[in-house]
Formats: C-alpha cells, structure tokens, sequence
C-alpha cells in the first residue's frame, strides 16, 4: 500500500496529498511497541507478585518532559524491580494518541496493574483509559503543561509538575498529586570553580527549544547596561540561532563551561505553571541563577542565597552584574544546592512516584483476579 500511495501521490490534488502525509505521518508517531509490550506481559506471567506498569509517552529522550518526568522514572522503577514497560516513544513529539484498531486490545489484555498517560491525550486515549478501567488497570495521566483535554475526568489520578496545575478546569484536586520532575544531570558533575576559564569575558547561557528564544529579550535587553560590556549570552538549543546545537550528551559540559545560567519566563498562565525541571538541573551543576520569579522557581531557590529572581531589564543587569565576581559566582552556585539534590533527587521523586503506583496496584489487586484479566 506505501508503494502504491507512493508512485501515485504527485496524482493527488495539493491539499488531499497534504492532509494523507499528516495522517500518515502522525499514524507513524503512534506506533505500539508491541514486541517490549509482548516481553513485559512474558514476564509478567512468570512473576504476577510484581508490581506491573505501562507508559504511553508524549516523545522519546529528545522531548524534554518525557524524558525527565517519565523515563527517568521508568529506569528508576526498574532499578527497584517493577515490571516496567514503554509501549509508546515516538520519535517526534506527538500528544495526540491515534490507535489502529488493533492497538488497544493487547494493552488491555496484558493485564498492567497501572498505565500512564505521559501527556498523550484525544479521544483514543480516552477510550482507552476507559477500556482499562472496566478491566481493573488503574490509569494515571501526567500532566506538564496546563492544556484543557478530557483526560482528567477518565483516569483514577491526575499527576501534576506543579501546584499552579491544579487550578486548571477539569483537574480534580481530591484525584490529583503534585510530583516535581526529577533532578536531570550526571551525579556527582559539579562545576570546578578551583579551574577558572582563561578568558576574560563571562559567559551567560541560556538552554531550551528554539521557539522559547523570545524570552531571552528581556536578558539582551540588560546585557546592553555598560557594567556588563565582559558578558557573551551562550545559547544551547536546535537551529541557525543556536551559539551550540543541543545534544543529549554534550550539553552537560557546555554548560559547565559557562558562567552563570539564566532562565527568563513569561508573565502569561502557560510558563507560570512550567515546572522547575531545568532549575534543579543547573543547581545540580553549580550554577549561578537568574530567573524571572514564576511560581515553581520561588518555591525551589530562596532570592540572594541560591539565585536572583529578576523582572524586567534593569534588574535582570542588577542580578547580573552582582555576579560578576568569581566567588560570588561560586557561592551561589553551590548554594541551596545539597537541599536540591535531597528533595528532587531521583530516589526521592521516584520514591514517591513509586509509592503512588504501588497505591493504585492494591486496589487493581484487590479486585476478584476474572475482573482483572481481559478476554
């Protein structure tokens, strides 16, 4: 059938063939990993004590909340013997589930003690969930961003990155728990402030997707202040723009190569609720902060001790200038730092996600073992 749709496609007016390469390709996005799902339910089999779960995740390891608020957590839960298991990673980022009619079926069938939703929503989604539910799967759908979807209203808990997210419509807050991402950085990487660069300049970098470099207005704003003629802005992120090219394994000491870490935000609802996942990973570093004061910031770093919190350009050039000495620099960068890592280090937030599927699980476990196996 590729072939065919392939040799005929130039036939097809504009607007049709558009709208077949969307489905196909969204279709190719959606794909069910069915041979790790057939390993997961083997295993399973031959222990049915384990505690047995399934992601459906938004992106694969490029896609920054898939990576550090689901597979972080799926390597952890492993590490502590659950039977954990990825039915979907796509290649691209793709919140949308869209299922062929196959799909659902041996999902249900395996018999997960608990399922989760990475930001994966629609009504293929949902009607999954439901098909989980009437088998006794307990669902969970883990939420970064504030989007409206129907999701919450069919799961039996609604996991939030942040406090701001349960004032979104739909979210129940008696079925929702907030659970931060996990610290995301090597352990034991720490900036080595005993080696000082042999440059004179002081370099501030920014890290992030290429549609977020907007934000760094207000930070070239500040660096035009004459106190900070020394400071370069470093961008590690995908495209022209980009002083560095983001890369999953060179962006930890690219980082480490600079000298102070910005995180610039915007006063609009959708990066007020963002999570602090990129804060707690430049504190894991050693780095000194400025942030613009959204709510997860100002409740994971205190102002003056383990970062600055500016708005707008003249305090943003305060904060940075207030840096400028070296063990100034040091100090806040080690700063608040061990607290940190206690708190949002992955034994801690995996603890507690795996407190909370293990929650679920009794309950799918003390239904009658016929209501909990599909037919």
């Amino acid at each position: 059938m590729k072939a065919l749709y392939l040799r005929g496609r130039h036939l097809l007016p504009r607007p049709l063939r558009h709208a077949v390469d969307g489905a196909a390709a969204a279709l190719g996005e959606n794909r069910i990993r069915y041979l790790d799902l057939a390993v997961a339910a083997a295993r399973h089999r031959s222990r049915p004590d384990r505690l047995f779960v399934g992601w459906l995740l938004r992106g694969n390891e490029d896609t920054g909340s898939s990576r550090t608020t689901a597979l972080a957590i799926h390597a952890h839960l492993r590490r502590c013997g659950v039977l954990s298991t990825v039915l979907r990673k796509p290649r691209r980022p793709a919140g949308r589930l869209l299922l062929a009619p196959r799909d659902a079926g041996p999902i249900v069938a395996a018999g997960f003690d608990v399922v989760i939703f990475q930001k994966v929503w629609g009504e293929d989604a949902e009607a999954l969930a439901r098909r989980l539910a009437a088998r006794g799967t307990r669902t969970v759908f883990l939420m970064s961003d504030p989007v409206v979807t129907g999701m919450p209203a069919v799961v039996d808990c609604v996991v939030l990155t942040t406090d701001a997210l349960l004032r979104l419509p739909g979210v129940d807050p008696a079925r929702a728990v907030v659970i931060e991402p996990a610290v995301e950085a090597p352990p034991g990487l720490v900036k080595e402030y005993d080696r000082p660069p042999p440059r004179d300049e002081v370099w501030v970098v920014w890290v992030g997707y290429p549609q977020n470099l907007p934000l760094l207005d207000v930070v070239r704003q500040a660096l035009a202040d004459p106190r900070l003629r020394r400071y370069r802005l470093v961008t590690i992120t995908r495209g022209p723009q980009a002083t560095w090219q983001w890369d999953r394994q060179r962006v930890w000491t690219r980082l480490l190569a600079c000298d102070i870490a910005v995180l610039p935000s915007h006063p609009d609802d959708y990066y007020q609720a963002k999570p602090n996942a990129r804060m707690t990973m430049l504190k894991a570093l050693g780095l000194p902060i400025v942030a613009s004061p959204i709510p997860s910031y100002r409740a994971t770093l205190t102002h003056g001790v383990g970062c600055y919190f500016a708005e707008g350009p003249q305090e943003w050039a305060d904060a940075l200038a207030a840096l400028g000495d070296a063990a100034r620099r040091r100090a806040m960068g080690l700063a608040e730092r061990d607290r940190v890592l206690e708190r949002y280090g992955i034994a801690a937030v995996g603890g507690r996600w795996l407190r909370l599927l293990s929650d679920l699980a009794a309950g799918h476990r003390a239904l009658p073992r016929a209501a909990r196996v599909a037919t």
